[in-house]
């Protein structure tokens, strides 16, 4: 592994390659279609949504802030959350700063705003947020991470199941006991996403926050396991580095440069093992870019 500094430095450009595993699971339910696994309709292939692996991100953080792992803890409070007002927050925030609410607010103090938001909530910081919904507008913030879509290694082919339930939903229909229902998994996927970090001028992401971000990748479906998903992992994260906030290469140079074959003529992969994953020796990556392998 490189010097931690590397992977962690806000100042240059990061561009990592995430790959994880789903096995009988179901990554990431398709609301169009009755809840199934997302895929690609003309190539099999199975999907993942930027916004599905962004919110497990935010379940990490947020579940480290509550255990006290997360210092200031004020730093690191998350936007958008289950159950909470978005303009609830915005309006706190005028009222920390100071402001009353109401249309028209000045451009100052929207910027005002804005700051202060990121400086408070870590996936704003990070992700940025549109934050012009109600009566205390913060704007609109660009994050310097992008996270893109996962595909599947390979073509994937969900699996309908059905399931009964013995207990009747309601007292009178006691003679209809048995309750059908379905679910969808995939059985199996290696799913590959790639993110981009991307320093801004006024930076306010610091080591720390970089840090927790590839952390919380790393993580990011330990906290998140349920019935429809039990066996979902991440098998690799590699995070390469450049000494600028250009770049000394393209992000497709890189990524093409981490090789995931079959370890055999495979029709139908079921494990990790069925594949090989080699990221490129030290010596043959671009002048000035150096690789982290978090996992």
């Amino acid at each position: 592994m490189t010097n931690m500094a590397s992977y962690t430095d806000p100042t240059v450009k990061h561009d990592a390659l995430l790959l994880f595993e789903a096995v009988d699971s179901n990554p990431n339910g398709d609301p169009d279609n009755a809840g199934k696994p997302r895929t690609d309709l003309e190539t099999g292939h199975g999907l993942v949504s930027d916004a599905s692996l962004k919110r497990k991100v935010r379940d990490v953080v947020q579940f480290q802030v509550d255990e006290g792992m997360l210092s200031p803890a004020d730093r690191y409070q998350i936007f958008i959350r289950r159950g909470v007002s978005l303009n609830a927050q915005l309006e706190d925030a005028y009222g920390a700063l100071g402001q009353a609410t109401g249309k028209g607010a000045k451009a100052d103090f929207v910027a005002k705003s804005a700051e202060y938001m990121v400086a408070r909530y870590f996936d704003v910081r990070m992700f940025g947020a549109v934050m012009s919904t109600g009566n205390a507008s913060a704007g609109k913030v660009t994050g310097p991470v992008t996270v893109g879509i996962a595909r599947s290694q390979d073509p994937v082919l969900p699996i309908d199941m059905g399931i009964t339930r013995t207990a009747s939903t309601q007292e009178e229909k006691k003679d209809n006991a048995s309750q059908m229902g379905n679910k969808s998994v995939v059985p199996f996927g290696l799913y590959v996403c790639r993110v981009h970090y991307q320093p801004t001028r006024n930076n306010q992401v610091s080591e720390e926050d970089l840090q927790v971000l590839w952390t919380s990748m790393a993580n990011m479906f330990e906290l998140t396991r349920s019935a429809a998903r039990p066996d979902i992992s991440v098998r690799n994260l590699f995070v390469f580095s450049h000494s600028t906030s250009l770049g000394n290469a393209p992000a497709r140079k890189l990524f093409d440069s981490v090789t995931i074959a079959k370890v055999s003529d495979l029709d139908l992969p079921r494990t990790s093992t069925d594949y090989t994953v080699t990221p490129p020796a030290a010596k043959s990556l671009p002048d000035g870019v150096t690789l982290t392998t978090v996992v």
